[in-house]
């Protein structure tokens, strides 16, 4: 394998043929002072000789480490000499040194070195099928400790794919997804983009509440629309008719956009307002009767129909099929797309 290299220089004349002393190049004083295109073919075997011996510190010794014969090695870093027109070792002495030239050159063999092994590990990568990135974007309203679960199983198993996740909320989720490029979104509202796979998950249940020393949590009597308009509503990040919620076109006397679920939670225990809520955030606050349902001649029970999607015209890799089996199940990986 060889590389090639070109250097522009704006200020010096095109490359001759000189003397190498001590690393040096001498040049033609004659050369007209032009741009000009110095090519180098270097091979990835001439970096390997040089930077075995650099460690070994002989040519027996590099020839040893690479199991060939050490006057291979010789050849190699001589035609690296030849190549570069730098003096790279010194051989007065028995354990050869390099020069401050050769320092310099090893840097940058390494470095080709170290792309060539970056090279091979992503060539092993695409063959096995394990993906270079998967970027994964979810609702907040769906609990995040599934996704999460996933993947800590791919991290233990030390998979090579780079695995993004983000929470975003309602058109913010398709909007992440097409601006990042996303693998993966979870949503609750159906997408704007109607070619995209959908997978059904499992219903996620909500609840309209608010504290128990709220005004709209006392009472046994149904409260009227009325009654919850003269209340501060919470939404997070607003809402959207697409949820169909039964507070939809309710004419609040004040709305509070929070950033979050935990804040829109913690907001609710103040006591400064009411809202929806997913049932497995307030499940145990609703069980000791610090958080209770409303009642209100609509209904305080909502059931979200999360969907996970993923593009039809591209190929799933390795870790985004793992987080679609265990969030969707096996069976959902030859499954036709469900309705949206």
């Amino acid at each position: 394998m060889c590389t090639l290299l070109t250097i522009w220089d704006a200020g010096c004349g095109a490359r001759s043929e000189g003397a190498c002393d001590s690393g040096k190049v001498t040049t033609s004083a004659s050369a007209p002072a032009r741009p000009f295109e110095l090519t180098l073919q270097i091979t990835l075997q001439q970096a390997r000789c040089l930077d075995a011996l650099a460690r070994e510190g002989t040519f027996q010794g590099a020839g040893v480490a690479l199991r060939r014969g050490h006057t291979a090695i010789l050849q190699a870093v001589r035609a690296l000499e030849v190549e570069t027109d730098l003096l790279l070792v010194d051989r007065r002495s028995y354990r050869t040194k390099l020069t401050e030239a050769g320092e310099r050159i090893l840097v940058e063999c390494r470095k080709l070195l170290a792309a060539e092994r970056e090279l091979a590990a992503a060539c092993h990568e695409i063959k096995s099928g394990w993906e270079p990135r998967l970027e994964i974007v979810f609702d907040g309203v769906y609990p995040a400790a599934p996704i999460l679960a996933v993947v800590a199983e791919l991290v233990r198993r030390d998979v090579p794919t780079r695995i993004v996740v983000r929470a975003e909320f309602l058109d913010g989720v398709e909007a992440a997804f097409r601006r990042d490029d996303a693998a993966l979104m979870l949503a609750v509202l159906p997408p704007v983009d109607a070619s995209l796979r959908a997978l059904r998950l499992p219903a996620l249940g909500a609840s309209l509440v608010a504290h128990r020393a709220h005004p709209l949590a006392k009472g046994r009597a149904a409260h009227s629309r009325e009654a919850l308009a003269r209340h501060v509503l919470l939404t997070v990040r607003g809402s959207d008719p697409r949820l169909v919620l039964s507070t939809s076109g309710l004419g609040a006397r004040s709305t509070v956009h929070l950033n979050d679920f935990a804040s829109k939670k913690a907001a609710i225990l103040a006591g400064v307002g009411y809202g929806w809520l997913p049932d497995y955030l307030t499940e145990r606050e609703l069980r000791a009767g610090v958080l209770r349902r409303i009642r209100w001649e609509a209904s305080s029970v909502h059931a979200f129909e999360p969907r996970l999607y993923h593009r039809s015209d591209h190929a799933l890799g390795r870790a985004a099929r793992r987080v679609v089996e265990v969030l969707a199940g096996k069976r959902a990986l030859g499954a036709k797309a469900a309705a949206s």
